[in-house]
């Protein structure tokens, strides 16, 4: 084998000599070489090496050498194609020039997952997907802008609903939570009803944020209605005021406003805080809007990556991160390092794929830093909007979907699972303030390391 090797190469050089010595010579499209057999023997007794090595141009022309009893000569040429202009694979031959191409590897099937928890609402059937196991490791307390505070026992809290309008019992009940956990509750004149005009929604958040004796903002509810109110309200508004807003889902727009003004914010649950939510959960949102701030430890599935990364955390609900790109409440649009957060509820496979399809164009997704993906809730159990019925089959859940369309070409440390968002466990998270994800096999951790041990 050696030996042949070395003839190759010979009779390749060889070749490429006797080509050069033209100055308008072909240029060269493909080089391939081919064994033989021959019955010569060598003074043992062995069998000697023999092969044929084929050039062919782009002019269409070809020569043909061969390798026999240790020489390389030319043994054939000819214009118009070698073999009829078949493929010399087919003859025989082995390209070894222009390398070919290695195949993209075959997608990697999902490791086996158990079948969802089917569950019923409204008449219609769903499931949940990407809860991971989580556990706070400890608290620290926050000592990042010098003008912002969160607030303390005793302080007047504001209760309004800058996005959609709650009812009458959610707000009730929200005021009477704030109000166990040591703060005065301040309801806003137009917080809940059967309507509201965008002024009176317009002149509650004003107030939240002007009133100085208001050290904080805790919405009823999300909903619709954020990107309208933010179109509408003045500028400065918020740097001024330098007091927490608390809330999620449409909430997102607002940590939006709140990140660019240089400013953290909670993102957390609101009126359902109150309302047979999980202790822990319940206990680390009211330690938070104190400045008190958790650390977690999740366990990582076999979709994350590995890796560490640091930057200001933002994000949220995902369409509606999509909806503020491009506005003054942008959070993306900072030229800061950022660790991106994305959960979704109500919306199907291709719904998530186009959310994400449009924060991939808009470079969102390759300048993060790292990304965290929460939960995807209420997901059409009928199978209504999956993306990967239209591809063969390919995805059996979102995560896959992700992993394989969208992180392929990114080297950044990502986690699945984080549970914030819709779901029956809405761990909070301080947006807009330096965080630190660093995810490991087997597991992966959320902290914010300006903050002091408390």
């Amino acid at each position: 084998m050696k030996k042949l090797l070395s003839l190759l190469l010979s009779c390749a050089l060889t070749a490429l000599l006797s080509l050069s010595a033209y100055a308008d010579a072909p240029a060269l499209s493909g080089v391939y070489a081919a064994p033989r057999v021959e019955n010569a023997s060598g003074e043992n007794g062995d069998t000697e090496p023999a092969a044929s090595l084929l050039y062919i141009y782009d002019d269409g022309s070809w020569k043909q050498y061969d390798i026999h009893n240790g020489t390389c000569e030319l043994s054939e040429e000819g214009q118009g194609g070698y073999g009829g202009g078949a493929d010399p694979a087919g003859l025989g031959f082995v390209r070894l020039y222009p390398q070919p191409e290695a195949a993209p590897p075959a997608p990697t099937p999902a490791a086996p997952r158990p079948a969802p928890v089917v569950y019923e609402s409204g008449g219609e059937l769903y499931y949940d997907e990407g809860t991971a196991g989580i556990r706070i490791t400890g608290y620290t307390k926050y000592s990042g802008e010098s003008s912002f505070r969160f607030p303390s026992a005793g302080d007047k809290v504001a209760v309004i609903s800058p996005s959609a309008l709650p009812g009458a019992e959610q707000t009730a009940a929200t005021a009477a939570g704030l109000r166990s956990w040591g703060f005065e509750p301040v309801e806003g004149r137009h917080v809940y009803g059967e309507v509201r005009t965008l002024e009176e929604c317009l002149e509650d958040f004003r107030w939240a944020l002007e009133d100085p004796e208001i050290k904080a903002i805790f919405c009823v509810r999300g909903g619709y209605g954020a990107t309208e109110v933010m179109d509408a309200l003045e500028d400065g508004l918020i740097e001024a005021a330098g007091k927490p807003i608390i809330g999620y889902s449409d909430i997102t727009v607002y940590h939006g406003a709140w990140t660019r003004a240089g400013l953290p914010s909670v993102h957390a649950c609101m009126s359902g805080t109150f309302d047979d939510f999980p202790e822990e959960c319940a206990e680390a949102e009211k330690r938070m809007m104190t400045g008190e701030i958790p650390a977690y430890a999740c366990e990582a599935d076999a979709y994350c990556r590995a890796g560490t990364a640091e930057g200001i955390l933002i994000g949220g609900n995902l369409s509606t991160v999509a909806a503020a790109l491009d506005t003054a409440y942008d959070s993306t649009g900072l030229d800061r390092p950022y660790i991106l957060f994305l959960e979704e509820v109500g919306e199907n496979m291709q719904h998530i794929h186009r959310y994400l399809t449009i924060l991939k164009h808009k470079g969102v997704l390759d300048k993060a830093a790292g990304i965290i993906f929460g939960e995807w809730t209420e997901l059409p159990a009928d199978g209504t909007g999956n993306y990967g019925e239209a591809r063969g089959r390919l995805f059996d859940s979102v995560e896959d979907m992700i992993a394989r369309q969208f992180l392929a070409d990114l080297d950044v440390p990502v986690a699945f699972g984080f549970p914030a968002g819709h779901g029956e466990m809405n761990y909070p998270l301080l947006m807009g303030a330096a965080a630190r994800l660093e995810v490991t096999e087997g597991s992966y951790t959320l902290s914010w390391p300006m903050s002091e041990k408390a």
